[in-house]
């Protein structure tokens, strides 16, 4: 001993995470949950299963999903009052953002549940995600996103459905793009293709949420308009084609774009064959008509009534003078 006294003041400092609440779910819980998730590719299944399942262990009112990339967003149960948000992210990607419900306030053990109760949702997520873009790049046009054309053979068919079915009016466009051919020939058919893509970009910028547009082949497009009357759909036509007329091109000064654009409203008697043939036909009397403008198969009809019509008064009417004179016997 050297005489001098000696304060020793050891601290142990313990780590933020380690005096974090950690998740309290039996074993064979997160067995259970990890199993159902492996069963299915479809996502509004997936989150409906791991909402049910995770409401064994933590109260949650509902979930919502959000993947910013395909525009995906998925609500299962219900909206309360008090929130929990979680970025769902992987070193390699990401997954889309979570919204958990409830009530009341989430306490931090049921937080670090759900926590845990998400690992088992990461991998089955991703697995789903890529079959829905695989799905969903099935039944897009490679060139400008629009739907193809199985897409729109599935899609209307169940529109005209359930239009009739629950009493609904239907409504579909058929849109040309003008001279397009000339567009390639003059500005090249790198040009065109660009033309036809910002097309797209105008008419889903012009047109609602509710309504979509599949691109029938070359430069001809159609929109199919739910819940839309005759009138209601018109507004929407020439809504497209002005926005089409006011598209502009880099390194193309002098280029103008314009459509024609036919229109047909489902009928009792229609079925989809019936209806695309009628607002195709519109469609070549709009070109006929000069192009650039929007017409109606009412406009057609109409028309076509007016000349009979003029046909008739404009008939010569038999005069006594006219008769032939009686022989007698």
């Amino acid at each position: 001993m050297n005489g001098r006294a000696e304060l020793r003041d050891d601290k142990v400092i313990t780590p933020f995470g380690d005096l974090a609440p950690r998740p309290d779910i039996r074993p064979e819980v997160l067995l259970r949950l990890s199993g159902k998730l492996q069963t299915t590719l479809e996502l509004s299944q997936l989150l409906e299963i791991f909402l049910e399942e995770i409401q064994q262990a933590v109260l949650v009112d509902g979930l919502t999903f959000h993947h910013e990339p395909t525009g995906t967003t998925l609500a299962v149960g219900r909206n309360s009052l008090h929130t929990a948000n979680y970025r769902l992210q992987t070193q390699q990607d990401y997954m889309g953002d979570m919204t958990f419900h409830r009530s009341t306030r989430f306490r931090e053990h049921e937080l670090a549940n759900i926590e845990g109760l998400m690992t088992t949702l990461v991998y089955p997520l991703r697995n789903a995600l890529r079959y829905h873009e695989a799905l969903a790049a099935a039944f897009r046009d490679p060139l400008t996103g629009a739907g193809n054309r199985v897409a729109l053979d599935k899609t209307l068919a169940r529109e005209v459905e359930l239009s009739k079915r629950h009493d609904q009016p239907l409504s579909v466009l058929m849109l040309d793009l003008d001279h397009f051919k000339q567009v390639n020939d003059e500005f090249g058919h790198s040009m065109g293709d660009k033309v036809l893509k910002e097309a797209v970009k105008a008419i889903t910028g012009c047109i609602r949420q509710t309504d979509m547009c599949f691109r029938y082949g070359g430069e001809e497009f159609l929109i199919m308009l739910s819940n839309a009357d005759q009138s209601g759909a018109l507004r929407i036509a020439e809504r497209v084609r002005m926005g089409i007329g006011q598209l502009t091109f880099a390194g193309a000064k002098h280029l103008q774009v314009t459509s024609s654009i036919g229109c047909a409203t489902l009928t009792a008697a229609d079925d989809t064959e019936e209806l695309v043939t009628r607002a195709d036909t519109a469609l070549y009397v709009a070109k006929d008509s000069g192009r650039n403008r929007v017409i109606s198969d009412l406009d057609i009809e109409y028309a076509r009534q007016s000349d009979d019509k003029a046909e008739a008064q404009a008939e010569p009417q038999a005069s006594a003078e006219d008769t032939p004179p009686q022989l007698k016997n």
